[in-house]
């Protein structure tokens, strides 16, 4: 583990951003947008062993003091507890943003998609029990905007949309360009603010609140270069990983120079395992943001040593690290089996459209030949009996019987036209199943739980256990394909012998039972026939 930073105050600046830490994200069971059941208790109880929901949907001291003794209330007490304190430590802004809903055409529209969420005055708006004592130490985050207690300065946002760079609906007054938000004062004059910024806004704020430093944070903000010369270094926590984290990244990457800006995958969530790699992934690769494992690393980070002690037998989640390489290796997987699947239809559509065009114009000139022969010979026959034609003539074209004239140049053709029609739509069913249970097995085999390297029992349970669900699913589908092809047997049977034993042969290769052909009913026509 490494050392913490070693930064007193007058060399650095610590920021932490909490995103949307609230009870209806973690502990509502009636919000539409809380965290799956699998996903809170890693974060909230890593290892411990507590039913969250003991507790209902209000609040619970039982359930706030495990949430507070868990990975996420001890991170906290380590970062945030210990300055509230002792104020001699490194000052660190703990900026909270909330989402925070009032009745009106904008929550109404986010109403409708997921649900009700995060509405003033509301237990599931406010900040997770069990962890109020380090975000909200002074316990009025519901009157005021700003609040110190030692060396933490606690600052309240309330954000009524995705995007926490866009100021709330009230303060946007129908302009095309947004004004700055409340988030963006806050860290113009964190980040670029001098100490004596810094020690202004202190007054403002506990006098006005976010409203009285607009001003100046557009004055600092209006500068060429930064007014402080400190290192920044931004820590962010919280929900979604894919959508609000990702989204606050983006905003800080883009409006400011940080080089020290990180992202703990601890702390962080989605509602699946794959969102948040894949919101992690894209803050590592694309805005190079550092992904920080477990609660020693992400408090050093910000400034103090270690907090606790054997982290392992404590933090539940699982390090971003070992998923590094999840989306390239699953990505070389699908390209392969892509790419041989473009080469398969090519390959295969190519050769059945010109075997079946060529059996369709054979055929058609069969019958068409068979008619024009048979034709010819009644004339020739009825010409003969009265003497009009020598009857060589229709000896020649009459020279074979009648029903094999019929069964040559016009049933035989008709039935391999049958078959060939029958076999197009078994090669076409059998596409369509293959492509179904690749796309299931795609779905299953290239999760992070199993295509990951095996290390645990539990995680080698938890990829049969995926393994199973496919099989399962696969079953069920050959079962569908089973009744398909034996109906499409029987149906081929109906109209004739055509196709009956492409549909048969699959059929009894699916496990089921191939339809017998009935006595008088003729063989059907071999492969060479049907192409």
């Amino acid at each position: 583990m490494p050392a913490a930073v070693d930064h007193s105050e007058d060399e650095a600046r610590f920021v932490l951003i909490t995103q949307c830490i609230q009870n209806d994200f973690f502990l509502n069971g009636d919000c539409r947008l809380r965290l799956p059941d699998t996903i809170v208790p890693q974060i909230l109880l890593g290892n411990g062993d507590f039913d969250l929901h003991a507790g209902g949907n209000g609040p619970s001291e039982e359930r706030a003091a495990a949430i507070e003794n868990g990975p996420f209330g001890i991170f906290l007490r380590g970062a945030v507890g210990r300055r509230l304190e002792d104020d001699r430590l490194p000052i660190l802004h703990v900026i909270n943003v909330r989402d925070w809903h009032v009745p009106g055409h904008d929550y109404d529209v986010e109403r409708r998609a997921y649900g009700s969420h995060c509405e003033a005055a509301t237990w599931g708006v406010r900040y997770v029990d069990g962890l109020e004592r380090f975000l909200d130490p002074t316990r009025c985050a519901e009157d005021s905007e700003y609040a110190e207690v030692g060396a933490a300065r606690i600052y309240h946002v309330r954000s009524d949309s995705v995007f926490d760079f866009k100021p709330r609906a009230e303060s946007r007054g129908g302009r095309r360009k947004f004004r700055a938000s409340e988030i963006e004062d806050v860290l113009d004059i964190v980040v670029q603010g001098s100490d004596e910024d810094l020690e202004k806004s202190r007054g403002l704020l506990r006098e006005g609140g976010f409203g009285a430093i607009h001003t100046l944070a557009r004055k600092i903000d209006a500068g060429d270069k930064p007014r402080t010369s400190h290192k920044i270094y931004v820590a962010v926590v919280g929900v979604y990983t894919d959508i609000k984290v990702q989204t606050l990244l983006v905003g800080l990457r883009t409006q400011y120079d940080l080089p020290n800006l990180a992202v703990s995958d601890t702390f962080t969530a989605s509602q699946t395992l794959e969102r948040h790699l894949a919101g992690l992934d894209y803050a590592s690769k694309v805005l190079d943001v550092e992904v920080v494992h477990g609660i020693n690393d992400l408090v050093g980070f910000l400034g103090l040593p270690a907090a606790v002690e054997d982290e392992e037998d404590l933090v539940g989640g699982t390090s971003f690290a070992r998923y590094r390489s999840f989306f390239q290796d699953k990505q070389n997987v699908l390209a392969f089996q892509d790419e041989k699947l473009r080469q398969y239809l090519a390959l295969t559509e190519r050769r059945s459209l010109d075997v079946y065009e060529r059996i369709k114009r054979t055929n058609t000139f069969l019958i068409y030949f068979g008619c024009t022969f048979l034709v010819l010979t009644l004339v020739f026959a009825v010409l003969n009996a009265f003497g009009l034609v020598d009857w060589q003539i229709a000896a020649v074209t009459g020279g074979v019987g009648l029903v094999q004239l019929v069964s040559a140049f016009v049933s035989k053709p008709i039935r391999d036209l049958q078959q060939n029609l029958t076999n197009l739509a078994v090669f076409k069913m059998i596409l369509e199943s293959h492509s179904l249970k690749t796309a299931l097995a795609r779905f299953h085999l290239t999760t992070p739980q199993t295509l990951r390297e095996l290390q645990t029992e539990e995680e080698a349970k938890l990829a049969e256990a995926q393994v199973r669900v496919l099989q399962q699913q696969v079953s069920a589908i050959q079962e569908f394909d089973t009744a398909d092809f034996a109906d499409l047997a029987r149906l081929a049977l109906a109209v004739g012998d055509g196709g009956v034993a492409a549909a048969s042969a699959v059929a009894e290769t699916n496990g089921a039972t191939p339809a017998t052909p009935r006595p008088e009913t003729p063989a059907a026509p071999g492969a060479s026939a049907s192409g």
